[in-house]
Order: structure tokens, then sequence, then C-alpha cells
């Protein structure tokens, strides 16, 4: 049978860490390097294919010049039609953001993702190919956003299924289980995480549900406490490696004939992260009997003001909260209530004036 096709549109650190992480897989029969700056991306590729070889494994990992603001840049993609699309662009990345005497919320700098994320969207949509799309920038917000407002990414990657493997490592300790046996599913928006992988106990989490099960048994109060562990986390570019690793599943599951129980952010127009079952036919949510739907949906949007915005509508325009609007105005000098497709563009040139 053959296997898929892989494009990267864009090669920042993640989609780096991905693909030297795909190289060393068997998933894809051809995995392809699109960036404006091909030389960077020829870079890129001999990297991971030297030290895939290293390995053992050859892969076919091919650098190809696409520039998203180019006029053949949807003629270009129809050519390459490759099966799955990963993306993660931002005009300025987040681990850059830390203005010396400004404090900004996350939501804050949502534009710098979402004007590029909002370019991918209408060159992917006039290339007209059938690709499953993996948009990984800020994809619990951006991908609900594009969602609402036409065309968008079928889902995202990370944020939710990252203190996954913390919860099943403490519950193992505690149970003398294998962390591997310890059914974990969790509802939970982008700045949870935050909270929970953190040196410092959380004396309050943002909105979340979590189930935790040991066969037939309900062990969920052990792991209420475990997700409180200390946990020293690095949020630099090692945490790029940690977000890789959630792509890799999230490919391994889609692009799979059987069902994976992972958890994703960023499907469809839902805001936040799911348990969910995956396979190449799609994606199911995968909540317990005991939840409904309404409940997960509704703690994910009430975990929003912790990254800085107070509501989503929908057509996918999100307000800030006042902490992210004074934050912003101490930034820009001049008042910002609101985000959407229309202000996406003029508020990210803002940003990049104010932090250049």
């Amino acid at each position: 049978m053959n296997k898929p096709t892989l494009l990267f549109i864009s090669i920042g650190e993640l989609a780096t860490h991905l693909l030297e992480a795909v190289a060393r897989s068997d998933i894809f029969s051809t995995i392809i390097v699109a960036s404006r700056d091909i030389n960077k991306a020829r870079k890129r590729v001999n990297n991971a294919l030297l030290g895939a070889g290293i390995e053992g494994y050859f892969p076919q990992i091919i650098a190809e010049d696409l520039d998203v603001h180019s006029n053949d840049f949807s003629t270009k993609l129809k050519d390459i039609n490759p099966d799955y699309i990963f993306s993660a662009p931002s005009l300025f990345p987040w681990w850059k953001l830390s203005p010396s005497d400004i404090h900004i919320p996350f939501a804050g700098y949502t534009a710098l993702h979402l004007s590029l994320m909002q370019s991918f969207r209408n060159q992917i949509a006039k290339a007209d190919i059938d690709a499953f799309w993996i948009g990984a920038s800020f994809p619990d917000v951006i991908n609900a956003m594009l969602n609402r407002t036409g065309f968008g990414p079928d889902c995202g990657i990370g944020n939710v299924q990252e203190p996954i493997a913390k919860i099943q490592m403490e519950v193992g300790r505690a149970t003398k289980a294998s962390p591997s046996e310890i059914d974990v599913k969790l509802v939970a928006q982008h700045a949870f995480e935050y909270f929970v992988l953190n040196d410092v106990i959380p004396h309050e989490l943002p909105p979340y549900m979590l189930k935790a099960s040991l066969g037939d048994k309900d062990i969920t109060n052990i792991a209420e406490k475990a997700l409180r562990q200390p946990f020293a986390f690095p949020y630099d570019l090692h945490f790029n490696r940690v977000t890789a690793s959630s792509a890799l599943v999230a490919l391994r599951a889609l692009t799979s004939a059987t069902e994976t129980a992972i958890h994703l952010p960023g499907i469809g127009r839902y805001v936040g992260g799911y348990p969910v079952r995956v396979s190449k036919a799609g994606i199911a949510f995968n909540l317990p009997e005991e939840w409904s739907m309404q409940q997960a949906i509704s703690v994910n949007e009430a975990s929003l003001p912790w990254d800085g915005i107070e509501s989503m509508t929908e057509d996918g325009t999100i307000f800030f909260t006042e902490e992210t609007q004074q934050a912003l105005f101490q930034c820009l000098g001049k008042p910002v209530e609101k985000l959407s497709a229309e202000t996406a563009q003029e508020q990210a040139s803002d940003l990049l004036r104010a932090l250049g």
C-alpha cells in the first residue's frame, strides 16, 4: 500500500523538530519541505536526511521554493498535491515574545499567527486539493477563528496532549502500574499546560475536565494529585521537541487504518482540546459517557480568559480581557478591544512595529 505524502509549509523551529522526527519514521513515502527561503529549506532537509541516514532511515525528503504571498503558490501546491499539510507559521515566534517592560497575555499576540494562517487558508482553498491540514499556530484559538469564517485547519497538535504523559508517569509511581496501562481523558485549553508543567504547585487551574482509569477502576482522584505535582519544565526552544512528539503521535494516528485514542486541540470550529479517537478515516470525539459535549465545549471556552481572551463569537471574532486591552494599549498606544479576520493584518503590523 502506498504511503502518504507530507508537506511542511514554512520551516520554523517546531516544524524543524517534527521534520527530524518524521524522517526517522516510516509514516510517509515523501516529505516535502516548502519555504520562501529555498536555501534554508535545503539545509534543513539535508540535516534531517543525514541524521536519519546515520540511524538507518533513508526517506525521500525534498526542498521546494514556495512563498505564500506569491501568485503561483496555489498552482505549485496543486502540483505537489500532498495528502497532509503541516503549518506552524508566525510573524514573530512565541519564544521571542518578551517585551522588557510590558507583560502582554499570550492572546495579545494572536494577530501575529492569524494574519499568516489566513494567507495560508486562502491559498490552500484556492488550490482546491484534498489534503488534511494540521494548523499548529495557537491552534486552540486560531483554528476555530478560521473555521468560523470559512475554510480552516482540520485540527492542531500539542497543548492538551502534553500533560498526559506527566499524569501517566506520576500515577504509575503511585499505583505501581505501568504508565502505559493508565487511561487518561482530559479536556483543556492552551493555557492549562503552563500551570501543570511547572515547578510551582498551582493554587488554581484554568477550567478543565479529567478522568483516569486503570482497567475498570476509576483513579481520577490519584490523577488529580499527580496533575498538581511540581514538574520543572523548559519553556524555551527545547519545548518544541515535546510538541513535535505530540505531532508525531497525531500523524501516526491520522495515517493509520485502525483507531488510536489520543488528544488534539483546534478541531474544526471547537475552541480548546479534547480526547479523540483518530484514524485516516477521520477524528471522533472520545468523551467519557458521563461527560456531555456541551460541558466539554463550555469548559474550554471558560478557560479562554486565562490566555487573555474574554470570549469568541460565532463569527470567529475574539474579544480581549481588560488586562490584555490595557497591555496592548501600553504597547501600541491605541485602544484594541478585539481581533477579527478583517483586522488581523493591521493588528499584526502594529505589533511588529512595537516589538521591532
